[in-house]
């Protein structure tokens, strides 16, 4: 970002300075090997030490290379026997084991949780006493359709709505009976003073503590929550999405057009010289009567009397007893109908009477009875 920002001359030298310095760190790090191989080569030919770094006619363990030893003169990996120098050509296999990847199954025994349900009592409180809901029959009228028979075809009257013109003279007088002279009500603020006992009682209401036992079937059962370990699987090694920065190309238009206004003189015509009134005041003297004597309005502060709080002590017993009514239940009578036996007068007409002998059964209607 601050490259972006620099000009392009900066950013070239900028560069040019960068090359330099990645080549000087090249070229000490080759003088300093050089150095260090000169160093080893002067100790192994001075002590006589082991040539243990001969590359030539060993062998290769691993990427390890074991050359050939001198012991004093004699190089027993390159046949030099007693000061005889014979060269020989060794020759270096290189053998590389390449692994070729076959796919093979893999079996994965993934844990997941399996749910048990154990059966568990629950104890369900149950207030006592409670209540018992009877169902009580009662007759319930049935509204049962009967068909009517319509005669086909009938008639079907459609009310259709039209405009219907009432003819209204407009503008039309109205004309409001107002009395003359008629009273105007004016609305004025009087001061009433409403007397208030001295002193007068202030009534508080102060919160306290009532004590009520609470009917609770015993023993009741207390929940208490335990904490346990939830293993949830997860593949272990997982990709993370890491958003990295790309470089973003800006379309800069340069150079660009800038607009500048620059001034220049208009000529207006003006006719010269021109007429320019000037108001000249001229001062006049106006007598104004002034009434002798005159009123005038003077303020004279008055004591006004302004009600304040005033803080009274009432003295309260503590403490005192208070009433409290506590719910409980009450039966609520349900009415519903009972079918009792009423005697029902029936008339009997007694328009066919007959008698036989004479008598009507000994002398009365069937014995002294009669059919009402």
């Amino acid at each position: 970002m601050l490259t972006q920002s620099l000009p392009n001359s900066l950013r070239a030298i900028m560069r040019a300075l960068i090359v330099i310095a990645v080549c000087c760190c090249y070229a000490l790090a080759a003088e300093s090997e050089k150095k260090e191989v000169k160093q080893e080569s002067k100790k192994q030919d001075k002590r006589g030490l082991l040539g243990l770094g001969d590359h030539g006619g060993g062998y290769d363990f691993g990427g390890h290379d074991f050359g050939g030893l001198n012991y004093g003169g004699q190089n027993y990996g390159g046949q030099d026997y007693g000061g005889h120098d014979h060269h020989h050509e060794t020759v270096k296999t290189v053998v590389v084991e390449k692994k070729i990847p076959t796919p093979y199954e893999v079996i994965k025994h993934v844990p997941y949780t399996v749910e048990k349900k154990v059966p568990y009592e629950v104890k369900v409180p149950v207030p006592q006493p409670y209540n018992v809901y009877k169902k009580v029959p009662y007759p319930v009228k049935e509204i049962i359709n009967v068909p009517v028979v319509v005669p086909q075809p009938y008639e079907v009257i459609k009310k259709v709505p039209y405009e219907v013109k009432v003819p209204v003279p407009r503008p039309y007088e109205v004309k409001v009976p107002v009395p003359q002279p008629y009273t105007v009500e004016k609305k004025i603020p009087v001061p009433v003073k409403v007397p208030v006992p001295q002193p007068y009682t202030v009534y508080k209401k102060v919160p306290y503590p009532v004590k009520y036992e609470v009917p609770y079937p015993q023993p009741y059962t207390v929940e208490k929550k335990v904490p346990y370990e939830v293993k949830v699987p997860v593949d272990r090694p997982y990709t993370v999405h890491v958003p990295k920065p790309y470089p973003v190309t800006v379309e800069k238009h340069v150079p660009y057009p800038v607009e500048k206004p620059v001034p220049y003189e208009v000529k207006v015509p003006v006719d010269k010289p021109y007429p320019v009134h000037v108001p000249k005041p001229v001062p006049v003297h106006i007598k104004v009567p002034v009434p002798q004597p005159y009123t005038v309005d003077r303020k004279v502060p008055v004591e006004v009397e302004k009600p304040y709080p005033v803080p009274v002590k009432v003295h309260v017993d503590k403490p005192y007893p208070v009433i409290k009514e506590v719910p409980y239940p009450v039966e609520k009578a349900v009415p519903y109908p009972v079918k009792v036996p009423v005697a029902v007068p029936v008339h009997v007409s007694h328009h066919h009477e007959e008698s036989y002998g004479g008598d009507d059964y000994g002398g009365g209607d069937y014995g002294g009875h009669g059919y009402h």
